[in-house]
């Protein structure tokens, strides 16, 4: 391709048009092929904001005895409102459970059958939007669940996450908790917060290679001080055909507005909407999780 000293062009898409180029999208300019692959018009059609809807991973208020963290500081009901505001097709619970130290199975299973019922009797007067019934449970030193499987089977989903013990055979916790048929997801997989812990060691192209394999998903944490899955790692695992979930970890309902940080994220991750399945319409999405 030759260009004359004349050569002009106004707008950054001229000057890509005359190279024979697609646009790549600032996101992707990192000199990590993405020129080549703008040369070879084979750039991803990338995950937008818009795409988006619903979100999975949200703390209530719903009354608890001795909670495993922290809880959130709004109704179950306010949070559904605020995701029809948002124009979601679906929004799902996802609670930290009783604190398996401080309460018996029984108790634990019992408070998760109560909330379950609930949330059965919400979804059923929501219109718009549907409702769905998760948790967010710990994944313990040896990768056992903090949850007992007789309560996670009443649940449309299950998000496990570590949440303690950031150091310590994080590639075996993961990967037994993966093998529990209840777990769908896996929480801000890397555990790291911005400025104050970095990101969990693990073997990830093993962990990568089994959630492709088993329909297991991987979340972007779109809370400003995790943005984890980390970028570099999103790319890494696409490779491998694994889907992800973007989702706020909102404990109130203005971190809903968060979204926008998990999508750049996943953008920076060269995702496509087609491997991110909270931009599917419920009906591929209930497939999914066999709801």
């Amino acid at each position: 391709l030759t260009l004359s000293e004349n050569t002009q062009a106004e707008t950054e898409e001229e000057f890509y048009k005359l190279l024979e180029m697609n646009v790549p999208p600032p996101e992707l300019r990192e000199d990590t092929k993405e020129i080549e692959a703008a040369f070879a018009h084979k750039l991803p059609d990338l995950v937008d904001l818009k795409d988006i809807k619903g979100d999975l991973h949200l703390h209530s208020n719903f009354p608890i005895k001795s909670p495993s963290h922290g809880p959130g500081t709004d109704s179950i009901e306010n949070i559904v409102k605020k995701a029809i505001d948002l124009g979601y097709e679906y929004v799902g619970i996802s609670d930290h459970p009783p604190g398996f130290t401080s309460n018996s199975k029984e108790e634990i299973t019992n408070w998760v059958q109560m909330r379950t019922k609930f949330i059965q009797k919400l979804e059923k007067s929501t219109k718009d939007t549907r409702v769905l019934n998760g948790l967010e449970i710990d994944i313990l030193g040896n990768g056992e669940l903090s949850v007992p499987d007789e309560a996670l089977e009443t649940l449309d989903y299950c998000i496990a996450g570590v949440h303690s013990g950031h150091r310590a055979d994080i590639t075996q916790r993961l990967l037994t908790a993966l093998q529990n048929p209840n777990v769908d997801i896996i929480s801000h997989p890397t555990n790291r917060l911005l400025n104050e812990r970095d990101s969990s060691e693990a073997e990830w192209e093993t962990i990568f290679k089994y959630c492709a394999k088993n329909e297991k998903l991987l979340e972007i944490n779109a809370c400003p001080n995790r943005m984890d899955l980390r970028d570099d790692l999103v790319r890494e695992a696409l490779k491998y055909g694994v889907k992800f979930v973007i989702n706020t970890d909102a404990h109130e309902i203005s971190q809903m507005n968060n979204m926008p940080f998990g999508v750049s994220v996943a953008r920076r991750g060269w995702l496509e909407a087609k491997s991110v399945v909270n931009t599917w319409d419920f009906t591929k999405f209930k497939k999914w999780f066999k709801i």
